[in-house]
């Protein structure tokens, strides 16, 4: 069976084909534009989808004859991004992403206004409405918007997208795990908790309908078949969020390994067989993508994203001392990091440029760079903002080793920052344990949804996802670095402790009048 792979990051669409050995035929990638404005941060969801469209007709006219015999679809996206739909199933404002805040306000009030709302969130879906980002704000939001009188159902985008394939809008527990209103103590659920619903002040009647995981939502419309080159026939099953499928992708279904993402966020997964939560440090279990399975939430924040904007805006910028701007501002990444040594001449990068997740949350902590002196260099400070990312994870990997209850020995790596050589030895080198780079780990995750879409459909054994999980390449830890970047660690969680009054007090300074914020 021939199945295709639709990955919708925050930064672009990533596509791939594999054949019936899924072995991969054919790849696009599509970019997407975030807009930021007044505090809302969203994406023109209608702009995503035509991104879709071109990603799926590249790499279907790549292979024609293998396009043909596509039977299985899997989509998988971010999570926590909201699109308000109308009757035909296309936009009717703008999809608010994750990284929207302005839900924080309206989520608090559900608890100003219910005593006992924090402890009745805690015990039946694991999060309490705090906002920050979470789909639960943003549908407190677009409900009070105008766009609401023309909504009629709400989507997360992976599944926006199965409904633009198919002409169904549905959901999953696992889908709408960052609604906040699903009873999350039992697998399976197929209806929005009443109690939740109550307290959030919200009305099923634009919420989807739930399916079980794993569903068949239905085949392709005809029209979009046609579109994009693909059978009419070919099934599309119920989407699924990017930390299932980077569970996929890593091999973290194995015993004593686990996953690591590095896209614009970093991500470690893992899997646990009961709901637990560990408020503390901000990790716990949400629904999984089989039946019987939870898996470990545990975002580290931004990761790729802080690489992006140091390349971007302080090394490759365009602004009033120059255009020093390349194609790919990635693409001397390596040359950079071994330009500068191991602990980067004592500079210390802080990655938590928009607000710091797990293990210590903080919506108003800022990142930056300390310790740099009269011999830095402008290669130091990408060097150190490559350890940083390695040490806010690990900052984080023993608070999930202790959720999950086992020490996790092995890290499958996946997601555009594993390309990089240097980037993976660092991160062995700060986690102290080997990290197996995943074959083609920026196209792993899309693989992983349509293999994922395969074993919905009966085509492949769970047990044998595993077995398509390649590693590339295995990086050692090297030990002549272990007491250099110990000492270092230490630094860096002081370096929270120490600053975040400052950060958080300077994230909340007003910006002068015709500024942006």
């Amino acid at each position: 069976m021939a199945a295709l792979g639709i990955d919708i990051g925050t930064t672009n669409v990533k596509v791939v084909l594999l054949d019936d050995h899924g072995e991969l035929q054919a790849a696009a990638i599509r970019p997407l534009r975030t807009d930021s404005a007044g505090g809302a941060v969203t994406q023109d969801a209608d702009q995503m989808w035509r991104q879709v469209v071109a990603a799926v007709r590249s790499a279907t006219r790549e292979v024609p004859a293998a396009a043909e015999q596509v039977k299985a679809i899997g989509v998988c996206s971010q999570y926590s991004s909201v699109v308000p739909l109308g009757s035909d199933l296309t936009p009717v404002g703008p999809m608010v992403l994750w990284q929207d805040q302005r839900g924080t306000e309206p989520s608090l009030a559900i608890m100003a206004e219910h005593p006992d709302a924090f402890e009745q969130w805690i015990e039946i879906h694991g999060i309490p409405p705090i906002g920050s980002g979470l789909a639960l704000g943003h549908l407190l939001v677009l409900e009070q918007s105008p766009s609401r009188t023309g909504t009629s159902v709400y989507l997360e985008a992976m599944d926006y997208v199965v409904a633009r394939l198919t002409g169904t809008a549905v959901a999953t527990q696992h889908s709408m795990f960052m609604s906040q209103l699903c009873d999350n103590r039992t697998l399976g659920a197929t209806e929005y908790d009443p109690t939740l619903l109550a307290m959030a002040g919200l009305n099923s009647a634009r919420l989807p309908p739930l399916v079980p995981v794993g569903s068949t939502v239905g085949t392709v419309r005809a029209d979009v078949a046609a579109s994009i080159g693909l059978p009419a026939t070919a099934s599309v099953t119920a989407g699924t969020n990017d930390t299932t499928t980077d569970a996929i992708a890593t091999g973290a279904l194995a015993e004593h390994r686990f996953g690591l993402a590095i896209g614009t966020t970093s991500v470690l997964v893992d899997t646990v067989d009961a709901m637990e939560v560990d408020l503390d440090h901000e990790i716990l279990s949400m629904p999984g993508p089989f039946l019987d399975q939870y898996l470990v939430f545990a975002e580290n924040g931004l990761g790729g994203r802080v690489m992006q904007q140091v390349l971007e805006s302080l090394i490759h910028a365009d602004d009033a001392l120059g255009n020093d701007r390349r194609e790919d501002p990635f693409d001397r990444l390596d040359a950079a990091v071994t330009d500068s040594p191991p602990g980067a001449r004592g500079v210390m990068c802080l990655p938590w440029f928009h607000g710091s997740l797990a293990p210590r949350n903080d919506p108003g902590m800022r990142g930056g760079f300390l310790n740099l002196s009269l011999d830095t260099r402008r290669t130091d400070l990408v060097r150190a903002t490559v350890e940083a990312t390695a040490h806010n994870l690990a900052w984080l990997l023993p608070h999930v080793e202790a959720f999950v209850g086992h020490s996790m020995l092995r890290t499958g790596f996946v997601g555009g920052a594993a390309r990089s050589d240097q980037w993976c030895q660092i991160l062995a080198d700060v986690l102290d344990r080997p990290v197996h780079r995943i074959a083609e780990p920026e196209r792993a995750v899309a693989r992983a949804a349509a293999l994922l879409a395969r074993h919905h459909q009966g085509e492949i054994d769970r047990h044998e996802l595993g077995d398509f999980v390649v590693d590339d390449q295995v990086f050692d830890p090297n030990q002549a670095l272990r007491g250099l970047y110990e000492h270092r660690h230490g630094q860096f969680e002081a370096a929270f402790d120490a600053l975040q009054p400052i950060m958080t007090t300077l994230a909340a300074t007003p910006s002068p009048a015709g500024t942006d914020s």
